[in-house]
Protein backbone atom coordinates (compact mmCIF):
# COMPACT_ATOMS: atom_id res chain seq x y z
CA UNK A 1 0.00 0.00 0.00
CA UNK A 2 2.84 2.44 0.94
CA UNK A 3 4.65 1.68 -2.32
CA UNK A 4 1.57 2.51 -4.37
CA UNK A 5 1.15 5.77 -2.46
CA UNK A 6 4.77 6.81 -3.21
CA UNK A 7 4.38 5.99 -6.91
CA UNK A 8 1.31 8.20 -6.99
CA UNK A 9 3.03 11.16 -5.31
CA UNK A 10 6.27 11.24 -7.39
CA UNK A 11 4.88 12.86 -10.64
CA UNK A 12 2.81 15.56 -8.99
CA UNK A 13 3.87 19.25 -8.86
CA UNK A 14 4.12 21.44 -5.77
CA UNK A 15 2.15 24.58 -6.44
CA UNK A 16 2.29 26.34 -3.13
CA UNK A 17 3.42 26.09 0.45
CA UNK A 18 2.83 28.21 3.51
CA UNK A 19 3.86 28.20 7.17
CA UNK A 20 1.36 27.69 9.97
CA UNK A 21 3.23 27.99 13.23
CA UNK A 22 6.05 25.47 13.11
CA UNK A 23 4.44 23.29 10.45
CA UNK A 24 4.49 23.55 6.66
CA UNK A 25 1.31 22.79 4.74
CA UNK A 26 2.07 21.61 1.19
CA UNK A 27 -0.67 21.64 -1.42
CA UNK A 28 -0.32 19.25 -4.38
CA UNK A 29 -2.07 19.62 -7.71
CA UNK A 30 -2.05 17.35 -10.68
CA UNK A 31 -1.08 18.54 -14.19
CA UNK A 32 -4.74 18.44 -15.08
CA UNK A 33 -5.48 21.05 -12.39
CA UNK A 34 -2.60 23.22 -13.63
CA UNK A 35 -4.03 23.24 -17.16
CA UNK A 36 -7.35 24.30 -15.73
CA UNK A 37 -5.65 27.16 -13.81
CA UNK A 38 -3.95 28.38 -17.00
CA UNK A 39 -7.27 28.28 -18.79
CA UNK A 40 -8.86 30.39 -16.04
CA UNK A 41 -5.95 32.88 -16.24
CA UNK A 42 -6.34 33.20 -20.02
CA UNK A 43 -10.04 33.81 -19.55
CA UNK A 44 -9.27 36.52 -16.99
CA UNK A 45 -6.77 38.20 -19.33
CA UNK A 46 -9.30 38.15 -22.17
CA UNK A 47 -11.86 39.80 -19.92
CA UNK A 48 -9.31 42.39 -18.80
CA UNK A 49 -8.36 43.13 -22.42
CA UNK A 50 -12.01 43.65 -23.34
CA UNK A 51 -12.48 46.03 -20.39
CA UNK A 52 -9.27 47.94 -21.15
CA UNK A 53 -10.31 48.44 -24.76
CA UNK A 54 -14.05 48.99 -24.45
CA UNK A 55 -15.26 50.07 -21.01
CA UNK A 56 -16.73 53.56 -20.98
CA UNK A 57 -15.45 54.26 -17.46
CA UNK A 58 -11.80 55.37 -17.47
CA UNK A 59 -11.28 54.10 -13.92
CA UNK A 60 -12.38 50.63 -14.98
CA UNK A 61 -10.04 50.81 -17.98
CA UNK A 62 -7.16 51.85 -15.67
CA UNK A 63 -7.79 48.96 -13.32
CA UNK A 64 -7.86 46.56 -16.23
CA UNK A 65 -4.58 47.95 -17.61
CA UNK A 66 -2.92 47.49 -14.20
CA UNK A 67 -3.65 43.75 -14.33
CA UNK A 68 -3.16 43.29 -18.06
CA UNK A 69 -0.20 41.32 -19.44
CA UNK A 70 -0.83 41.38 -23.19
CA UNK A 71 1.69 43.70 -24.90
CA UNK A 72 -0.43 43.99 -28.03
CA UNK A 73 -3.44 45.14 -25.99
CA UNK A 74 -1.30 47.51 -23.93
CA UNK A 75 0.09 49.01 -27.16
CA UNK A 76 -3.41 49.53 -28.52
CA UNK A 77 -4.52 51.22 -25.31
CA UNK A 78 -1.37 53.38 -25.08
CA UNK A 79 -1.77 54.60 -28.65
CA UNK A 80 -5.53 55.03 -28.79
CA UNK A 81 -7.21 55.57 -25.42
CA UNK A 82 -8.94 58.93 -25.11
CA UNK A 83 -7.85 59.39 -21.49
CA UNK A 84 -4.27 60.56 -20.94
CA UNK A 85 -3.99 58.81 -17.56
CA UNK A 86 -4.99 55.50 -19.10
CA UNK A 87 -2.47 56.00 -21.92
CA UNK A 88 0.24 56.90 -19.38
CA UNK A 89 -0.47 53.76 -17.36
CA UNK A 90 -0.33 51.59 -20.46
CA UNK A 91 2.91 53.28 -21.54
CA UNK A 92 4.52 52.41 -18.20
CA UNK A 93 4.04 48.71 -19.00
CA UNK A 94 5.06 48.85 -22.66
CA UNK A 95 8.11 47.02 -23.96
CA UNK A 96 7.77 47.77 -27.67
CA UNK A 97 10.26 50.46 -28.76
CA UNK A 98 8.23 51.19 -31.89
CA UNK A 99 5.14 52.00 -29.80
CA UNK A 100 7.22 54.05 -27.33
CA UNK A 101 8.79 56.01 -30.22
CA UNK A 102 5.40 56.67 -31.77
CA UNK A 103 4.10 58.07 -28.49
CA UNK A 104 7.22 60.20 -28.00
CA UNK A 105 6.60 61.86 -31.35
CA UNK A 106 2.82 61.90 -31.60
CA UNK A 107 0.97 61.81 -28.29
CA UNK A 108 -1.02 64.99 -27.75
CA UNK A 109 -0.11 65.08 -24.04
CA UNK A 110 3.23 66.78 -23.27
CA UNK A 111 3.91 64.73 -20.15
CA UNK A 112 3.32 61.47 -22.01
CA UNK A 113 5.69 62.57 -24.77
CA UNK A 114 8.33 63.31 -22.10
CA UNK A 115 7.88 59.90 -20.45
CA UNK A 116 8.00 58.11 -23.78
CA UNK A 117 11.04 60.11 -24.86
CA UNK A 118 12.88 59.24 -21.65
CA UNK A 119 12.46 55.56 -22.58
CA UNK A 120 13.07 55.90 -26.32
CA UNK A 121 16.28 54.37 -27.63
CA UNK A 122 16.04 55.29 -31.32
CA UNK A 123 18.34 58.19 -32.23
CA UNK A 124 16.13 59.07 -35.20
CA UNK A 125 13.16 59.43 -32.82
CA UNK A 126 15.21 61.49 -30.36
CA UNK A 127 16.54 63.77 -33.13
CA UNK A 128 13.07 64.27 -34.57
CA UNK A 129 11.71 65.27 -31.15
CA UNK A 130 14.67 67.60 -30.53
CA UNK A 131 14.07 69.48 -33.78
CA UNK A 132 10.30 69.35 -34.19
CA UNK A 133 8.38 69.03 -30.92
CA UNK A 134 6.28 72.15 -30.28
CA UNK A 135 7.08 72.07 -26.55
CA UNK A 136 10.45 73.51 -25.49
CA UNK A 137 10.79 71.17 -22.49
CA UNK A 138 10.35 68.13 -24.73
CA UNK A 139 12.92 69.51 -27.18
CA UNK A 140 15.33 70.15 -24.28
CA UNK A 141 14.90 66.60 -22.97
CA UNK A 142 15.43 65.16 -26.43
CA UNK A 143 18.50 67.31 -27.02
CA UNK A 144 20.11 65.96 -23.86
CA UNK A 145 19.94 62.47 -25.43
CA UNK A 146 20.99 63.41 -28.98
CA UNK A 147 24.21 61.94 -30.35
CA UNK A 148 24.08 63.40 -33.87
CA UNK A 149 26.31 66.43 -34.53
CA UNK A 150 24.03 67.36 -37.43
CA UNK A 151 21.03 67.53 -35.09
CA UNK A 152 22.99 69.52 -32.51
CA UNK A 153 24.10 72.03 -35.17
CA UNK A 154 20.57 72.40 -36.50
CA UNK A 155 19.18 73.04 -33.01
CA UNK A 156 21.98 75.50 -32.16
CA UNK A 157 21.36 77.46 -35.35
CA UNK A 158 17.58 77.37 -35.58
CA UNK A 159 15.71 76.69 -32.35
CA UNK A 160 13.58 79.64 -31.31
CA UNK A 161 14.37 79.08 -27.61
CA UNK A 162 17.72 80.62 -26.68
CA UNK A 163 18.28 78.19 -23.78
CA UNK A 164 17.91 75.26 -26.16
CA UNK A 165 20.30 76.92 -28.61
CA UNK A 166 22.81 77.33 -25.75
CA UNK A 167 22.50 73.67 -24.73
CA UNK A 168 23.00 72.54 -28.30
CA UNK A 169 25.91 74.95 -28.80
CA UNK A 170 27.71 73.55 -25.74
CA UNK A 171 27.98 70.20 -27.55
CA UNK A 172 28.59 71.41 -31.12
CA UNK A 173 31.97 70.53 -32.61
CA UNK A 174 31.59 72.03 -36.10
CA UNK A 175 33.69 75.17 -36.68
CA UNK A 176 31.38 76.29 -39.48
CA UNK A 177 28.41 76.13 -37.09
CA UNK A 178 30.34 78.01 -34.40
CA UNK A 179 31.33 80.71 -36.91
CA UNK A 180 27.78 81.09 -38.18
CA UNK A 181 26.46 81.54 -34.65
CA UNK A 182 29.25 83.95 -33.68
CA UNK A 183 28.40 86.13 -36.68
CA UNK A 184 24.64 85.84 -36.91
CA UNK A 185 22.84 84.84 -33.72
CA UNK A 186 20.56 87.59 -32.48
CA UNK A 187 21.43 86.81 -28.83
CA UNK A 188 24.62 88.44 -27.58
CA UNK A 189 25.43 85.62 -25.13
CA UNK A 190 25.08 83.04 -27.88
CA UNK A 191 27.48 84.99 -30.09
CA UNK A 192 29.96 85.30 -27.20
CA UNK A 193 29.80 81.58 -26.37
CA UNK A 194 30.34 80.61 -29.98
CA UNK A 195 33.08 83.20 -30.49
CA UNK A 196 35.03 81.81 -27.54
CA UNK A 197 35.42 78.53 -29.43
CA UNK A 198 35.99 79.89 -32.94
CA UNK A 199 39.41 79.39 -34.51
CA UNK A 200 38.85 81.08 -37.88
CA UNK A 201 40.75 84.37 -38.26
CA UNK A 202 38.23 85.40 -40.89
CA UNK A 203 35.40 85.06 -38.37
CA UNK A 204 37.43 86.84 -35.70
CA UNK A 205 38.10 89.75 -38.09
CA UNK A 206 34.41 90.01 -39.04
CA UNK A 207 33.40 90.16 -35.36
CA UNK A 208 36.06 92.79 -34.66
CA UNK A 209 34.83 94.95 -37.53
CA UNK A 210 31.08 94.47 -37.35
CA UNK A 211 29.65 93.13 -34.10
CA UNK A 212 27.29 95.59 -32.46
CA UNK A 213 28.54 94.72 -28.97
CA UNK A 214 31.61 96.68 -27.84
CA UNK A 215 32.90 93.99 -25.51
CA UNK A 216 32.75 91.35 -28.24
CA UNK A 217 34.64 93.66 -30.59
CA UNK A 218 37.32 94.07 -27.91
CA UNK A 219 37.57 90.30 -27.46
CA UNK A 220 37.94 89.92 -31.21
CA UNK A 221 40.64 92.59 -31.50
CA UNK A 222 42.66 90.85 -28.77
CA UNK A 223 42.65 87.66 -30.88
CA UNK A 224 43.06 89.36 -34.24
CA UNK A 225 46.21 88.70 -36.25
CA UNK A 226 45.40 90.50 -39.50
CA UNK A 227 47.19 93.86 -39.74
CA UNK A 228 44.76 95.11 -42.40
CA UNK A 229 41.77 94.31 -40.14
CA UNK A 230 43.51 95.95 -37.17
CA UNK A 231 44.12 99.06 -39.26
CA UNK A 232 40.46 99.21 -40.28
CA UNK A 233 39.35 98.89 -36.63
CA UNK A 234 41.90 101.47 -35.46
CA UNK A 235 40.71 103.98 -38.05
CA UNK A 236 36.98 103.40 -37.99
CA UNK A 237 35.60 101.87 -34.78
CA UNK A 238 33.24 104.31 -33.04
CA UNK A 239 34.44 103.23 -29.58
CA UNK A 240 37.72 104.75 -28.36
CA UNK A 241 38.61 101.71 -26.23
CA UNK A 242 38.32 99.41 -29.22
CA UNK A 243 40.42 101.78 -31.37
CA UNK A 244 43.07 102.04 -28.64
CA UNK A 245 43.29 98.25 -28.38
CA UNK A 246 43.72 97.97 -32.15
CA UNK A 247 46.40 100.68 -32.21
CA UNK A 248 48.35 98.84 -29.50
CA UNK A 249 48.73 95.89 -31.91
CA UNK A 250 49.22 97.88 -35.11
CA UNK A 251 52.53 97.83 -37.00
CA UNK A 252 51.70 99.83 -40.13
CA UNK A 253 53.69 103.08 -40.07
CA UNK A 254 51.40 104.90 -42.49
CA UNK A 255 48.28 103.97 -40.50
CA UNK A 256 49.88 104.89 -37.17
CA UNK A 257 50.96 108.25 -38.67
CA UNK A 258 47.41 108.92 -39.85
CA UNK A 259 45.99 108.09 -36.42
CA UNK A 260 48.60 110.15 -34.61
CA UNK A 261 47.51 113.16 -36.64
CA UNK A 262 43.76 112.69 -36.88
CA UNK A 263 42.19 110.58 -34.12
CA UNK A 264 39.74 112.60 -32.02
CA UNK A 265 40.98 110.97 -28.80
CA UNK A 266 44.23 112.51 -27.48
CA UNK A 267 45.23 109.31 -25.68
CA UNK A 268 44.98 107.35 -28.93
CA UNK A 269 47.00 110.02 -30.80
CA UNK A 270 49.73 109.78 -28.12
CA UNK A 271 49.73 105.97 -28.29
CA UNK A 272 50.05 106.02 -32.10
CA UNK A 273 52.90 108.55 -31.92
CA UNK A 274 54.69 106.46 -29.31
CA UNK A 275 54.49 103.37 -31.53
CA UNK A 276 56.07 105.40 -34.34
CA UNK A 277 59.19 106.09 -32.29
Amino acid sequence: MMKKLLIFLIPVLVLSSCWTGKHTIIVYRSPKNIDQAEFVNNEEQSALAYTALNDEDSENRKQAVRELNSQSTLSHVALNDADSEVRKLALSKLISQSAISYMALNDKDVEIRKIALSRAMSQSTISSAALNDPDSEVRMLALSKVASQSTLSSAALNDKDVEIRKLALSRVASQSTLSSIALNDKDRDMRALAFGRVSSQSTIATVALNDQDVELRKLAVRRLASQSALASVALNDPDSEVRKLAVSKLNSTSTLYQIALNDEDSEIRKLAAKRLE
